[in-house]
């Protein structure tokens, strides 16, 4: 019951939200179609029916863990929390050129969209002001802008240090692991970790308590990088198996067609014969996959432990997080707060893979 109401809050702060979001974007709609068009790749899939938006729902439970209940007051940081969320993506789709962005164009585009995104992002928290002094906006602003330099180095990483071609594949996996779990942070603990930062501010929780949230959202957006991760070695649906074989299916192993090596494929690398690892490295410094290879690196990922290594990971994680939040008083939100980790472990991505 708890599971269901959790997500039913969030879908109730994304029915909130999404119109704030919209809102942002109606002046450049207006102003030029085809720049609209451009941001509106992402906005559609994030704004549309029945969309369940995490990571202002994030913003709205720090707001509550301080006790206040009038999260409608802070519907502008929400809000803008999804617009920065937006630009990571505009700028990351850039830098990958994934779900059909592959022209210079097209990546232009959406580079430009990432910036036009942010500073909507900003805009939006000025809204704040009718509620809030200038002040705790302008706290938050720097706080946003922070967090995006994180995600930029996070980038960094993900692009410059994580590949085949530059990472040295002898290392120890305590080595890599510290390279991974930091860009791992960067990427998806950062954000996460100012989501609930933003809402016990704006809540004027106790500021001892601040640093405990904060290293929770960590844990909760480093675990969820892993998860997603993870995700990119899902199998295909049957109908998506037929499209594969006619165009190829960019949502599969998009990472590995990037030459990436997270922590999964690292771990594969390390425990397959040395001529099944040397097929593998050949077909990442090529940059291509087909399907029958995808099917027999799944397979191996579930044969040689690969995936339970690193469930093992988030699963570390998730006891980390439960001593943490202890230290906040038993309250509804903090019970929501432990869902919002939960739902992790028991993410369908395990048990797709495991089919």
């Amino acid at each position: 019951m708890q599971r269901e109401l959790h997500f039913e809050r969030m879908k109730e702060t994304s029915n909130i939200v999404i119109p704030f979001i919209k809102g942002a974007y109606s002046d450049i709609k207006r102003e030029n179609g085809d720049l609209f068009e451009a941001l509106n790749f992402f906005i559609k899939r994030r704004t549309k029916k029945g969309q369940c938006l995490l990571r202002p729902y994030l913003v709205r439970l720090g707001y509550e863990l301080t006790g206040r209940n009038n999260w409608i007051d802070i519907a502008p940081a929400c809000a803008a929390i999804e617009l920065f969320n937006i630009s990571t993506y505009q700028s990351n789709i850039a830098f990958d050129g994934k779900k059909g962005i592959y022209s210079s164009y097209q990546k232009s585009n959406q580079f430009i969209s990432s910036m036009i995104s942010l500073e909507l992002a900003i805009k939006t928290l000025h809204k704040l002001k009718t509620n809030f002094p200038d002040k705790t906006t302008s706290t938050i602003i720097e706080r946003l802008l922070e967090t995006n330099n994180d995600i930029y180095i996070g980038q960094f990483y993900d692009l410059n240090e994580l590949t085949v071609k530059s990472l040295n594949l002898s290392m120890s996996e305590r080595e890599y692991l510290s390279l991974y779990l930091k860009r791992c942070k960067k990427l998806g603990g950062s954000l996460t970790s100012l989501c609930l930062e933003i809402g016990f501010f704006l809540g004027e929780g106790d500021i001892l308590l601040i640093d405990p949230l904060k290293r929770i959202g960590m844990i909760l957006g480093t675990a969820g990088q892993i998860v997603n991760d993870i995700s990119d070695f899902l199998p295909l649906e049957n109908e998506e198996y037929e499209e594969y074989k006619i165009k190829g299916y960019e949502s599969q192993f998009s990472d590995f067609r990037k030459g990436k090596i997270t922590y999964p494929l690292f771990h594969l690398l390390n425990v397959v014969s040395k001529e099944r690892r040397e097929i593998i490295i050949a077909a990442l410094m090529r940059k291509q996959i087909d399907v029958t290879m995808m099917e027999e690196i799944r397979r191996c990922l579930n044969r040689y432990g690969s995936i339970t290594s690193a469930k093992r990971i988030v699963l570390s994680y998730y006891k980390e997080i439960k001593k943490e939040i202890k230290i906040f008083p038993k309250t509804r939100s903090r019970d929501f707060l432990s869902v919002a980790f939960s739902s992790l472990i028991t993410n369908k991505y395990f048990a797709m893979l495991n089919r």
